[in-house]
């Protein structure tokens, strides 16, 4: 199968890499950064250039696109104009879904937990209602709503936070948890907002696994099996690689001037796992993360 993946040296992309180079030809896409792109078939492209967008996707002529280029943080995209950040965000969504439709190519577009209405309740299933707060998440589901409009084949993930080392220069919150605890200093982290956590690597495996199945036209909520705060995260990062847990420093959403207050998006999964689509656990998956840094 041929496959085209943006955001190729984003956090999520260089994991793609890596998986689906094992059972696919790929081809992915970077800009600013190449990430581990080097070490595979890619081009350099700036996904909001319809033009050369289209050429690139012509030339390789993909079976699937994998669609994980963005600003793909809040704080990014709060630094940015929102002419900017729809223009990749929403813009070029639009370009590839209209490519795709044209060359009858499924859609695999990587949205986010943040569209939901984070004060109602837990475990929210794919038809809970959507109140996105930052740009990013407005942005997000913008393009969701064009992906709607313009293909028919499309699996829209609704991704939730995404925890790991980061390959390359990509970085995240937990990475830097991480060397915190490993050199003996604490992290602040909330203890008040909640989420379904999915591991890089098993975020990576899923997808190459939904490319197995005769998804068409879906929502699907792209998170872990557990609900946990990041304090909990932390913590189980603590005892699984043995760390102190009093270097958890607890903090309230409260306490960050400014921050915009999501306490619970955490996602149901059932609709994924009916699919035959099975997560690891936190523990298991942090042990996976450990064995792969201690070689």
């Amino acid at each position: 199968m041929k496959v085209f993946i943006t955001g190729g040296s984003g956090l999520l992309g260089q994991y793609l890499n890596m998986r689906l180079s094992q059972s696919h030809e790929i081809l992915t896409v970077y800009n600013n950064n190449i990430g581990n792109c080097d070490r595979f078939n890619s081009v350099k492209l700036d996904i909001g250039n319809t033009k050369k967008l289209k050429e690139v996707f012509v030339s390789f002529l993909p079976d699937v696109v994998i669609h994980t280029g963005a600003y793909s943080r809040p704080e990014i995209c709060d630094n940015l104009s929102r002419e900017e950040v729809f223009r990749i965000n929403v813009g070029a969504t639009a370009g590839i879904s209209v490519l795709c439709e044209k060359h009858k190519c499924l859609l695999i577009f990587s949205s986010t937990d943040l569209v939901y209405d984070g004060n109602r309740g837990s475990m929210l299933k794919e038809d809970a209602e959507i109140f996105p707060l930052s740009l990013y998440a407005e942005s997000k589901f913008e393009a969701e709503k064009v992906i709607k409009a313009n293909l028919r084949d499309f699996v829209i993930l609704r991704t939730s936070l995404l925890y790991g080392i980061g390959l390359s220069d990509s970085v995240n919150n937990f990475h830097k948890m991480y060397d915190n605890f490993k050199a003996g200093k604490t992290s602040r982290l909330f203890c008040d907002q909640f989420r379904t956590p999915l591991s890089l690597i098993d975020a990576a495996e899923l997808i190459a696994q939904i490319l197995t199945k005769d998804m068409r036209g879906e929502i699907i909520n792209f998170g872990g099996r557990e609900r946990v705060s990041r304090v909990e995260l932390g913590e189980i990062l603590c005892v699984v690689a043995g760390f102190d847990k009093s270097l958890i420093e607890k903090i309230s959403m409260g306490d960050v001037p400014g921050l915009l207050k999501v306490p619970d998006v955490s996602l149901n999964t059932d609709k994924l796992r009916s699919y035959g689509i099975e997560q690891k656990s936190i523990e298991e998956s942090i042990f996976e993360i450990l064995r792969n840094i201690n070689g």
